[in-house]
C-alpha cells in the first residue's frame, strides 16, 4: 500500500469540509501539506490540534486499506477525546474511529497491542491495572510484615517508594518511581520485592508496568516491530513534548524506519512526566517545522509569554488586546486577598455576558511545600489555605466521600459527570469489600456492563445512583456518614461475599472518618467574589491541573521552586520587564520555572495578572512594566 500524499488540492476540498477553519497562513500550511516524518512545534493557542484533526480529515478521505491504518497517539484521555469529537463530526473523518485504525493514549496502545495479549499468552493473570489499587494493596502487604512496618514508621520515604513499586526494562528489574530501593544485602530489599512479586501473582499491576512488558515482547520477538510498522505506516503523537524518555525509547522499538511518524506538541510547555533520561530526549528535532502565531491571545499576552519561552520561534499573538496585563504587589500580610482581590478586578473588566463565556482561574505551580523561613507566596496554600482537602495522593479514604460529596455545584456539570462520580465511589466500596463482580474489571465505568452480564438487577442498581446522585449532604456530615455505610449494605447485599455481615461492612476503612472536614470541590477549589451585586466564581488550582486549557482571565501566583529555592516570578518580572537578560545557561530547575510560567501565563484570552510579594519586586521593575503599558496595583 502507497500512503496517499496530501496536496493543495486536499486543502481546497478542506475549506467545503471545514468552512469555519483558516489554514491560509503559511506555517500552518506547510504543517498540513508536510507527508513525510517531522516534528511540529506549536506555540499555546495556535490550534495544534485543529491542524492535527483537519491533517487526519483529509488523510481519512483518501484511504484505501482495510487492514492497515493510520495511528493516533495522545498523552491523556482528554486529548483523545477532543480528536474523536472533531472527526466525529463529518463521514469522512468518523472512518478514523473505527478498525483499522487507532486514536487513544499510548498506555492504552501498549496495554491492546503488546503488553496484555503478552501476559495472558504467559498465563499471567491480569486483574487490574491501577496506581491507586496497586498502592493500597502493597500498602496493606507491607504493614503486615513487622520489619518493613517498623521501617516504614521511621523514615517517612519507605511508604511512597513502596506504593510505586514497578518493574522496568526487558528484564524486568524491580525499581520504584518514588524513590530508590535499599541496598543489595539489606534485609527489607527481599521483603519489598516480594511485596511486587505477589501482586504480581495476583494481577494487581501499575501502569508503568505495562511498558516493561511489552519491552521483554519486542526484544524477544524483534518481529512483532516489522509487523506493528505494517499494520500502522502512518503514526501522530500528540503533546510529545511530555512524553518520558522510557516512553520514547518504547516507541523507537516499536515502529520502524518505514513508519511516516509526525510528532505535535510544544518544547517549551514540557512540565509533566519522569525527568530521568530527559537528556536523551529528541523532540523537537532541528528541522522540527513551527507554528509560532497563537489564535488565543494578543501582542501583550504574547510578548509577556515569549519573553519565558525558553526555545523556539518567539511566539506572537494574532488575538485582541482587550486588556493591559496587570501586576498585583501585595504585602505579606494580605497573601489570602489576592485570589478575590483578582476577582473584583476581573468584575470591573467584563459584562456578564462575557463573563459567562469563558473561565476565570487562579494557578500556582506548586501546591504545597515547606519552606518557613521564606515569606508569604511559596505555594497555593499561602494563597487558598482551603486547596488543601482537595488533595488526593493515592486512594486516600477521603476520596470516597469527596466523590459522593460531588465536584460541582448541582446545576453546574452535566447529570452524567454526577453519575460518574457516584459510579465510581459505589465501585470503590465493592472493590473494598473484595465482591466478586469487580474482580475482573478494571474500571467503574465497566461496572454496568458486569451488572448486566451476571443478571444482576440493572433497575435498583440505577434507582441507588440515582438516590446518591441527588443526595451531596450526608456525606459531609458526621450523621450522614455513619448512615451511608448502612443503606449501601442493604442495597448492595446481593453484590457482597455471602457471609459479610454489616458490621463488617460499615467497618471497613473506605468509610473510615476523613482526616479533614469533607468539602465539595466548590467550596475548596472556588472563591467566590461578590461585588456591586455581581458574583464571580474563580477556580483555583495547580498549574499542571489547568495544562492545555483557555481561560478568559488568568491570575498567576508566584511560587517558590525546588529543588532551585528561588521564587518563580522575582527571577522572572525582571526579564519580563526589560531590564535584565535571561542568562544563557540555566540550571534545569530553574528553566522548568520558566516553562511553567510560560504555560501559566499562556492560559487567557484577554486579562492576565501576575501576583508577586512586594519583598520580591523592585521599584525599577515596576516601572518598566508600566512603561510598557501593565497596570500595577498593590494590597498593603
Amino acid at each position: 500500500m502507497t500512503v496517499s500524499a496530501i496536496t493543495e488540492q486536499d486543502l481546497e476540498a478542506l475549506t467545503l469540509l471545514a468552512p469555519d477553519l483558516n489554514f491560509e497562513d503559511q506555517e500552518r500550511r506547510a504543517v498540513l501539506l508536510e507527508n513525510a516524518s517531522r516534528d511540529i512545534n506549536a506555540a499555546p493557542g495556535s490550534g495544534k490540534t485543529t491542524v492535527l484533526a483537519a491533517k487526519l480529515l483529509m488523510l481519512a478521505r483518501n484511504w484505501e486499506s482495510k487492514r492497515r491504518g493510520v495511528c493516533v497517539l495522545s498523552h491523556t484521555n482528554v486529548a483523545r477525546d477532543e480528536i474523536q469529537r472533531r472527526l466525529g463530526g463529518s463521514v469522512d473523518g468518523s472512518r478514523l474511529l473505527a478498525y483499522p485504525h487507532f486514536i487513544g493514549t499510548i498506555h492504552a496502545f501498549v496495554n491492546q497491542f503488546l503488553a496484555l495479549p503478552y501476559l495472558r499468552g504467559k498465563g499471567l493473570e491480569v486483574g487490574v491495572i491501577d496506581n491507586d489499587v496497586f498502592s493500597r494493596r502493597a500498602i496493606v502487604k507491607a504493614t503486615n510484615n513487622w520489619s518493613l512496618r517498623t521501617y516504614m514508621e521511621k523514615n517517612a520515604s519507605v511508604k511512597p517508594m513502596v506504593e510505586g513499586l514497578i518493574f522496568t526494562g526487558a528484564d524486568l528489574e524491580i525499581a520504584s518511581e518514588f524513590g530508590r530501593l535499599p541496598k543489595e544485602g539489606s534485609k527489607t530489599l527481599p521483603i519489598i520485592q516480594g511485596i511486587k512479586v505477589e501482586l504480581t501473582q495476583e494481577g494487581v499491576y501499575r501502569h508503568a508496568d505495562m511498558f516493561a512488558f511489552a519491552e521483554q515482547l519486542l526484544v524477544a520477538s524483534p518481529q512483532i516491530r516489522a509487523l506493528i510498522s505494517e499494520r500502522f505506516p502512518v503514526v501522530f503523537i500528540d503533546e510529545m513534548q511530555d512524553t518520558s524518555w522510557e516512553q520514547e525509547r518504547l516507541l523507537q522499538l516499536i515502529f520502524d524506519e518505514t513508519v511516516i511518524m509526525q510528532r505535535f506538541g510544544d518544547i517549551n510547555q514540557r512540565i509533566l512526566g519522569n525527568s530521568a533520561g530527559s537528556e536523551n530526549l529528541t523532540f523537537p528535532r532541528a528541522d522540527a517545522l513551527p507554528i509560532s502565531t497563537s489564535k488565543r491571545f494578543g501582542p501583550a499576552i504574547a510578548q509577556v509569554v515569549a519573553s519565558t519561552q525558553v526555545s523556539g520561534v518567539p511566539v506572537t499573538g494574532d488575538g485582541v488586546d482587550h486588556h493591559s496585563p496587570m501586576l498585583m504587589v501585595y504585602s505579606t500580610d494580605r497573601v489570602s486577598h489576592v485570589i478575590e482581590a483578582f476577582g473584583s478586578e476581573v468584575i470591573d473588566r467584563f459584562d456578564e455576558d462575557t463573563l459567562s463565556g469563558g473561565s476565570v482561574k487562579a494557578l500556582c505551580a506548586r501546591k504545597k511545600g515547606d519552606a518557613p523561613k521564606s515569606a508569604a507566596g511559596r505555594t497555593l496554600l499561602d494563597y487558598w489555605p482551603a486547596i488543601v482537602s482537595t488533595y488526593t495522593p493515592g486512594l486516600r479514604l477521603e476520596r470516597f466521600w469527596s466523590l459522593l460529596a460531588g465536584s460541582k455545584k448541582q446545576g453546574e456539570a452535566p447529570l452524567s459527570n454526577r453519575v460518574d462520580e457516584v459510579r465510581r465511589a459505589i465501585f470503590l466500596v465493592l472493590r473494598a469489600a473484595d465482591a466478586d463482580v469487580v474482580r475482573e474489571i478494571k474500571t467503574d465505568s465497566q461496572l454496568l456492563r458486569k451488572l448486566s452480564e451476571i443478571g444482576a438487577d440493572l433497575s435498583s442498581f440505577r434507582l441507588l445512583l440515582r438516590d446518591l446522585c441527588m443526595d451531596r449532604v450526608s456525606a459531609t456530615t458526621e450523621e450522614g456518614r455513619r448512615a451511608i455505610p448502612i443503606i449501601l449494605f442493604d442495597r448492595l447485599m446481593p453484590l457482597l461475599p455471602a457471609n459479610m455481615a454489616v458490621h463488617a461492612f460499615a467497618a471497613m476503612p473506605i468509610f473510615a472518618e476523613p482526616a479533614a472536614p469533607v468539602t465539595s470541590e466548590n467550596q475548596s477549589a472556588f472563591c467566590t467574589v461578590e461585588k456591586q451585586g455581581r458574583r464571580l466564581d474563580i477556580q483555583i488550582g495547580s498549574l499542571a491541573s489547568m495544562k492545555g486549557e483557555t481561560h478568559l482571565a488568568t491570575l498567576v501566583l508566584e511560587s517558590l521552586g525546588y529543588p532551585s529555592r528561588r521564587f518563580d516570578l522575582e527571577e522572572a518580572l525582571p526579564v519580563i520587564a526589560g531590564i535584565k537578560t535571561r542568562a544563557a545557561r540555566m540550571p534545569e530547575s530553574q528553566l522548568s520555572q520558566l516553562r511553567n510560567l510560560y504555560v501559566g501565563m499562556s492560559r487567557p484570552t484577554s486579562f492576565l495578572c501576575l501576583a508577586v510579594n512586594d519583598g520580591r519586586v523592585t521599584e525599577e521593575c515596576k516601572t518598566a512594566l508600566q512603561g510598557q503599558g501593565w497596570t500595577t496595583i498593590h494590597l498593603n
